[in-house]
């Protein structure tokens, strides 16, 4: 059932950039919501355009884009960012569409005024521990930070004594004590939990997770998701949960949208998303994860047969015909090569983009 209000609302999001290979439809036309006290989980394989969606979302894809592309020291790039305005939709570099944010449109507003908003309204929690921490400053200032920037009045006392209870909640180790060190003296596991604490100090509406439990061993994975789990029952804050591991998205999502080639490919209940996948990429998936088998066996249902997605995600500059996912894909017919399925409502907030729905069952 809806959690609450709509809080953000996505309509055919896109978000393309230049590279030495071509433009890469980083994100193609995606539309999604998140209601208020709601946990989303966004899955799909590595490549397929999630981060790309947290970064359009917080406003931030153009500039990490150009840095990733090296536009900075590629004039031809640079000259075509620059010159987007001017193509077509679907050959234009940068961010179209719409994202409404607590009735605000983030897509029309300018970099002033999304800082006002980033890290106050919205937060992320960034992927890639080792790039997240500034090496120079201590942690405890580094938390602090959110609350410096959009909390004018805010007094050294009073920040150091919400840093350490925020760094409390997230259960880092003798935080009174390590707050002055600098991030070099924390393991990944540790730096994680800052990251947690930096995103939610500012009492955000919405937390944006990419690979919160990435790079780190399987103990320290289990440590970082009962943090998520206290975040999702205890703050009154929405989660956007970004992953490539399913079993991570079974444990903490209301809802899943599944992402293949920069589009959604379903989207619906994380129940019946686990436990009755429409789309064949989503079915491949689920049957790719032993964690998801033991959950349905547990619910009783029959123990399904554990197998891989044939073949490699598709380059992203050159995408294949009809389906992208037509050269994967153990259903695929005449059509799916040809025409690109449509995004359709099946059932109640059920989506589903496949030429077959209906069709085709799981095994």
């Amino acid at each position: 059932m809806p959690k609450g209000d709509k809080l953000l609302i996505v309509e055919n999001l896109r978000a393309y950039y230049p590279s030495s290979k071509g433009l890469v439809r980083a994100v193609d036309d995606v539309s999604l919501e998140i209601r208020e006290g709601e946990s989303m989980g966004l899955l799909g394989e590595s490549g397929c355009g999630k981060s790309s969606l947290a970064l359009a979302l917080m406003g931030l894809f153009e500039r990490v884009a150009r840095f990733q592309a090296g536009a900075s020291n590629d004039p031809t790039l640079l000259k075509q960012f620059k010159a987007g305005d001017k193509a077509p939709v679907e050959d234009r570099p940068g961010v179209q569409g719409k994202v409404i944010f607590r009735g605000k449109v983030l897509t029309s507003m300018t970099q002033e005024e999304l800082v006002e908003i980033r890290g106050k309204e919205i937060s992320l929690i960034p992927q890639g521990l080792t790039h997240a921490l500034n090496p120079q400053h201590s942690i405890g200032h580094q938390t602090a930070e959110p609350i410096d920037i959009h909390e004018d009045d805010a007094r050294l006392i009073d920040m150091k004594r919400r840093v350490l209870e925020y760094l409390g909640l997230v259960r880092l180790a003798d935080a009174g004590i390590r707050y002055v060190l600098d991030p070099g003296s924390f393991s990944g596991g540790e730096s994680q939990r800052v990251l947690i604490a930096m995103s939610l100090i500012a009492g955000p509406y919405l937390v944006i997770a990419d690979e919160p439990t990435s790079a780190l061993d399987v103990t320290i994975q289990r440590q970082i998701m009962e943090v998520l789990r206290m975040v999702k029952e205890e703050f009154d804050v929405s989660t956007l949960l970004i992953s490539h591991d399913a079993g991570v998205i079974a444990e903490l999502a209301d809802r899943v949208a599944v992402m293949y080639a920069g589009k959604i490919q379903e989207y619906g209940e994380a129940v019946q998303m686990f436990h009755h996948p429409s789309h064949p990429y989503t079915m491949g998936l689920m049957a790719s994860f032993p964690t998801i088998a033991m959950m349905r066996m547990k619910a009783g249902g029959k123990r399904p047969r554990l197998r891989g997605i044939r073949g490699d995600p598709p380059d992203l500059t050159d995408l294949p015909s009809g389906c992208a996912f037509h050269p994967r894909c153990d259903y695929c017919i005449d059509i799916c090569k040809t025409e690109t399925p449509e995004y359709r409502e099946v059932e109640p907030r059920h989506f589903v983009r496949c030429h077959r729905w209906g069709e085709i069952k799981q095994e």
